[in-house]
């Protein structure tokens, strides 16, 4: 017999088969995955900030290329006005060059301020020979011997020329003092001052050296703000990257443990299905070894049964009780039969109206007793392919499962129709209590009841027959109330044509 789901307090003799404990919940990517993930970031960032000091520093070099550059033009210039403009006059009227004397020092003094006037220049001093200062922009340096760089010599007798930047605080700190103060960083450009050639094609003699400072204070930040500018949208590029690829991990990983969820489902429902393949063995073997006694001792007890007429009531009740426990027992053993060894359903076609039909008759004078209404609403022309006995034993085993659920008068409602999306539907809904909502997961796993005398096989057993017909079988609750039990088997053309 079918046991009644709807009873509370499942018991259950055998284990729940088939029901799945969720996996623990673990990092699905190996460790080195994240490590990975870190290390990428620190790369990243680190790349990019060697990216953005080299553009910087580029940047800079730039800068000071173009500065010394404009300062080469401008000795250049200078060379040329001071020795015409200066040099030449002041030999052809005074016969010697004495910057000591006012009048050639004024005279040098315009001919180098007419040079230099409207450029960003900070000083100008000409060194001569001694080392000392013999001209000066700022007119407290002329005559001091203590102003000139370390390398003032290789200027004034190699001829080369040399620039260094001189800074007030040191570089390192310099990008977190922005804006800087003026006078932060200045360009200091030694260069040799020389006349014209004695002789054709020969070397122009040095006649001192040319010392230029310059303020590059506003052009050094305008580079420090262009470096920091790269270095935040390297980080921030950065940060970017670092977290798509953050979220695309932890997406694999979601996707991944997703997998290694259903994986372990799968395995569980392996070993399960195994357990039950090799259980269903012993208990077939069991069955069928208890069988044809069990039916001897049916046979037997029906028989004293009819002999025993005038028998005391007490003998009566005893062959009773022996005849149907039989009958009870040859009933288990044959749903642990059928559950262990399910027939191949044949495909003949079938009226699924018909079979309804002889299941309602077969239960109607024990339904009419126990006061149990049938409400039938069912479409014309339902057919399809499968096996008529497998069939009729699924209704009956629900019907009977309602009739169990109700456990007194009732309403059992069945409703047969299409789906629309080629099936045909069938929907047995009792007046009874409904599923219990704890047990409702479990009930179509085998060997679960909740029945103190039931075997757990008879739910699966339907479901083992709709399943063999390619047809789904759900269980619910209904809208008010009652258990709903709904069958979907794959409809005939001719049902397709009457629909």
């Amino acid at each position: 017999m079918l046991d009644n789901p709807s009873q509370a307090n499942a018991h259950s003799g055998l284990p729940q088969n088939g029901t799945l404990n969720p996996p623990e919940t673990e990092s699905a990517l190996p460790s080195y995955a994240r490590t990975l993930s870190w290390l990428s970031l620190v790369i990243i960032v680190l790349t990019s900030l060697g990216l953005s000091f080299f553009i910087s520093n580029s940047a800079r070099e730039t800068l000071l290329t173009r500065q010394q550059e404009f300062a080469r033009q401008l000795v250049e210039n200078l060379n040329s006005q001071i020795f015409r403009r200066f040099a030449v006059p002041t030999l052809m009227a005074y016969g010697h060059i004495a910057l000591r004397q006012p009048e050639q020092y004024e005279r040098l003094d315009q001919v180098v301020s007419s040079v230099i006037h409207g450029l960003p220049l900070e000083r100008l001093r000409i060194y001569d020979f001694s080392r000392r200062a013999a001209y000066s922009t700022d007119k407290q340096d002329l005559g001091h011997s203590g102003l000139a760089p370390a390398y003032l010599d290789e200027v004034l007798y190699e001829g080369t020329p040399r620039s260094e930047i001189l800074s007030a605080i040191p570089e390192w700190q310099a990008p977190f003092r922005v804006p800087l103060k003026r006078g932060s960083f200045v360009l200091r450009v030694l260069y040799p001052l020389r006349g014209e050639p004695l002789s054709p094609g020969g070397d122009a003699p040095i006649m001192g050296a040319l010392e230029l400072t310059q303020d590059i204070t506003d052009d050094y930040e305008r580079v420090l703000t262009f470096q920091g500018i790269i270095v935040v949208m390297c980080l921030m590029s950065s940060v970017v990257m670092f977290g798509l690829l953050l979220m695309l991990i932890h997406r694999a990983e979601r996707v991944l443990a997703a997998r290694m969820n259903k994986t372990r489902q799968l395995e569980n429902q392996i070993h399960s299905n195994e357990r039950l393949v090799s259980m269903g063995r012993v208990v077939a073997s069991i069955a069928h070894e208890i069988r044809n006694p069990l039916g001897i001792i049916r046979s037997s007890a029906e028989l004293l049964q009819r002999r025993t007429d005038k028998a005391d009531a007490a003998t009566r009740r005893l062959l009773e009780a022996i005849y149907d426990e039989a009958v009870r027992l040859s009933q288990t053993v044959n749903d642990f039969l059928d559950y262990a060894r399910p027939r191949q359903p044949r495909q003949d076609l079938v009226d699924v109206n018909l079979v309804l039909d002889q299941a309602l008759a077969f239960l109607e004078g024990d339904w009419n007793r126990r006061q149990i209404t049938i409400e039938r609403q069912c479409d014309a022309n339902l057919f399809v392919h499968g096996d008529k006995d497998l069939l009729y034993r699924a209704f009956y085993n629900i019907l009977v499962n309602g009739q169990q659920a109700m456990d007194g008068p009732g309403i059992v409602r069945i409703t047969c129709g299409t789906d629309g999306e080629g099936h045909v539907r069938l929907d047995f809904l009792d007046s009874g209590p409904g599923f219990d909502s704890a047990s409702l997961p479990h009930l179509l796993d085998p060997f679960f009841t909740t029945k103190e005398d039931g075997t757990g096989l008879g739910l699966p057993i339907v479901q083992s027959i709709i399943v063999s017909h390619g047809g789904t079988i759900e269980l619910t609750n209904g809208p008010e109330g009652g258990a709903l039990v709904r069958v979907l088997l794959p409809m005939d053309a001719l049902s397709e044509k009457a629909s």
